[in-house]
């Protein structure tokens, strides 16, 4: 009998691996989301790596990549490499061919080469924007590679004398207008109309002391004080527009505790949403203080999806982070680490389609990671809440529930759903699984209305006849005791 017990708990135990195996058997990393009060809640793997590849494996031919630093995607599937370490642009089309391998330009039947560049940002219309970095100039070409322009230094009075033009990286808004991140410049984002003349600074990042640094001013002298450091901003880290023309960029927080992605509408103001502002848009949010891999994320890049999404790469532990437009986290993939799927040294990241590429500095490589089913119901309906196809979104939310019950943006997916429609007390149920807060107050007012509605008809009926019974029986009291006294 108890031989018959063991072999039970054996089965059971295999069965729930064998459950669990199609989530985490193909992912070296756990996927993991956060609830309400910011607890690390595990995942299925929403993301897994379909391939890498490396320079040599596109063509044999080509120079391994050395100290690249930025990729692009065209809307056509063209995919830009910076290689700044040999000091060219590769670029590939959607098959992995490769198809121009650019390190300058001809110029007044000159050839000019490029200096560690940096970023690149092709047009709708083809124009290809080079960050030249240590020539101190945008050079702008055509989809040939022929010279077209370029940006440098501008010549403005008022802008400091000290300023070195290196820029790091570059985008150019539908109105034509070029926003570029320069090192060591503080003040934000600087911003050049369609002809190239400098307009202003884009945007800029708040700066705050910790309490730390407040507690010890109050001991300081004057001369101290004078002699601190100041409290500059830190530079902006990447930019990508999203189809709305809003500009998401990232900044780095050395302490962690505030959002350091941005979303810049057209007047350079912060517009990012955070609906559950005990999770910050700030990668994970608690980490170690020492060892190996220590440190809050580091936001180094960021790109804008469809449909609201953000993704964001952390440097710190290589991981990636995609929010919806509300602010929140929907999955986690990827790490540090030399198995397929791990990066060592990710500079920066890219899309095509629901696929996403990283590109590895330490290796030279770009690896592709591809959705999983659990990804791809993410990614669907967050698709169909945006259209407006209430209906889809819900199916895709249920199927959801049924792969991760933690899923808190599931329940509420639904719960808000139910309250379009009209039905607030099964909302009720399902927004507060999902800890939707301000929804589940709404439905909570709604539904009390309703019951208030079902009830006076009622209570007003009853009281009434109560109040007529209470009426008769006074008047026929008094009736009797008049016909008695006569």
């Amino acid at each position: 009998m108890r031989f018959k017990k063991i072999v039970a708990v054996l089965l059971a135990m295999l069965l729930t691996v064998g459950w669990a195996t199609p989530f985490l058997a193909d992912t070296p990393f756990q996927g993991y989301t956060y609830n309400y009060w910011a607890a690390l809640v595990p995942s299925p793997a929403a993301y897994v790596p379909a391939r890498s590849f490396t320079a040599a494996d596109v063509c044999p031919t080509l120079v391994s990549f050395v100290d690249p630093t930025d990729i692009h995607v065209c809307p056509n599937g063209m995919i830009f490499i910076v290689d700044s370490g040999n000091h060219r642009v590769v670029v590939f089309d959607q098959r992995l061919n490769l198809l121009h391998v650019i390190t300058g330009f001809y110029r007044d039947g000159e050839f000019e080469r490029f200096n560690r560049p940096n970023g690149v940002f092709v047009t709708p219309e083809g124009e290809i924007f080079v960050a030249d970095t240590l020539n101190e100039r945008i050079a702008v070409l055509d989809s040939y590679g022929n010279f077209i322009r370029e940006i440098v230094t501008p010549e403005i009075e008022g802008l400091d004398e000290r300023l070195i033009f290196r820029p790091l990286y570059v985008v150019v808004d539908r109105g034509g207008r070029t926003l570029v991140i320069v090192q060591h410049v503080f003040e934000g984002i600087m911003n050049f109309d369609a002809t190239g003349q400098f307009v202003g600074y884009f945007g800029t990042i708040e700066v705050g002391r910790n309490w730390i640094e407040i507690f010890w001013r109050f001991f300081m002298t004057d001369r101290q004080i004078q002699n601190q450091n100041r409290f500059i901003p830190t530079e902006f880290q990447s930019m990508a527009l999203d189809d709305r023309n809003f500009v998401f960029t990232t900044n780095l927080d050395p302490w962690g505790s505030a959002n350091q992605i941005m979303r810049l509408n057209p007047r350079g103001e912060d517009v990012i949403l955070n609906i559950n502002e005990s999770v910050t848009l700030s990668g994970d949010q608690r980490h170690r203080t020492i060892g190996s891999l220590a440190g809050p994320s580091q936001l180094i890049d960021v790109i804008a999806r469809p449909h609201g999404k953000v993704t964001a790469l952390d440097s710190t532990r290589g991981r990636v982070y995609t929010y919806d437009a509300e602010g929140n986290l929907l999955y986690v993939f990827s790490g540090w680490g030399s198995i397929e799927g791990m990066t060592r040294r990710p500079v920066a990241i890219e899309v095509i389609g629901d696929d996403i590429l990283i590109l590895d500095a330490h290796m030279g490589r770009i690896i592709q990671f591809t959705p999983t089913e659990y990804g791809a119901l993410i990614n669907e309906a967050i698709r169909l809440r945006d259209i407006g196809d209430e209906a889809g979104a819900v199916d895709a939310w249920r199927r959801l529930t049924a792969l991760d019950e933690n899923f808190e943006l599931a329940w509420a997916g639904i719960g808000r759903s139910m309250l379009a429609e009209g039905n607030h007390a099964a909302a009720m149920y399902y927004l507060r699984r999902g800890m939707d807060l301000i929804h589940f107050s709404i439905a909570f007012r709604r539904h009390r209305l309703d019951v208030m509605q079902n009830i006076l008809p009622t209570v007003f009926t009853v009281g009434t006849a109560l109040i007529g019974l209470f009426i008769v029986y006074k008047i026929g009291k008094h009736v009797r005791n008049r016909v008695v006294e006569a």
